[in-house]
């Protein structure tokens, strides 16, 4: 039985698009679908300057759904050891997450330490099959067992971005992030909307928000409510690359 389907790469080119939980609300709110890197994308939901002035006034929302995500398990020294040759010379901190440095093979992609045998690791889909064989090629060296398991369709993120960023994660979310607690790269396991989940601070105005798979609709609707609140609201792809250009340049 071919398990192809869990893997957007392996699908692309027979025209299947893999979907994020999220995208009927996505819709329902307005968005405008595009076909990138094997996913359903919601692109845009207004006219672009009106998305880039949100996330430039107050918080905006993007389904990253799509990101590739694996989870790598090993005893730790050895786990080191495969971050340091799959992530460029990676050297990870508890509580910090690392990102490979340009010129690697896994350019851009964060390394995220859930403890110290274990890590997440985040890279853009497009990415994908490179993190992969990276991590695999690594793994099989590994002295002692390296477990690798794709969790791509097992783990939904949301981008919060804006001024306002931390406030709205702070109306469904106990974890602190306030810079003094949680610095950029800050990683932090617990409790998200009352579900377990994972929050990234990718930059100062900045963050990544993940959980279950199956809650992703949920997800969706306690983090517009907040954000409604906050005069925010969903943003498309158009408008995240348009940050992350003119903010991770």
């Amino acid at each position: 039985m071919s398990l192809d389907f869990l893997t957007p790469d392996a699908t692309a080119a027979r025209e299947l698009h893999a979907r994020s939980p999220m995208e009927r609300l996505a819709v329902a709110a307005g968005a405008r679908l595009a076909r990138i890197e094997g996913w359903n994308v919601p692109n845009a939901y207004c006219e672009p300057s009106a998305e880039w002035g949100r996330l430039g006034r107050t918080v905006g929302f993007v389904d990253r759904s799509s990101l590739t995500k694996l989870e790598l398990q090993a005893e730790p020294r050895e786990l080191a050891r495969i971050v340091a040759q799959a992530g460029g010379g990676l050297a990870l901190e508890p509580g910090l997450a690392g990102r490979s440095p340009a010129g690697s093979s896994t350019e851009g992609t964060w390394w995220c330490p859930v403890t110290p045998a274990r890590v997440l690791v985040l890279g853009e889909p497009g990415a994908g099959a490179d993190v992969r064989a990276a991590l695999a090629q690594a793994a099989a060296e590994a002295q002692g067992t390296a477990t690798l398991v794709d969790v791509t369709c097992g783990l939904v993120a949301l981008s919060l971005i804006g001024p306002q960023a931390r406030e709205l994660l702070a109306r469904f979310c106990a974890i602190d992030v306030r810079p003094a607690v949680t610095p950029i790269r800050g990683f932090r396991p617990g409790s998200v909307a009352r579900t377990p989940g994972y929050v990234l601070v990718e930059a100062q105005d900045r963050l990544l928000v993940l959980v279950g798979w199956a809650l992703g609709e949920y997800l969706w609707q306690v983090v517009a409510d907040a954000a409604a609140d906050l005069g925010g609201g969903p943003v498309g792809a158009e408008a995240l690359n348009h940050h992350l250009e003119r903010n991770d340049a």
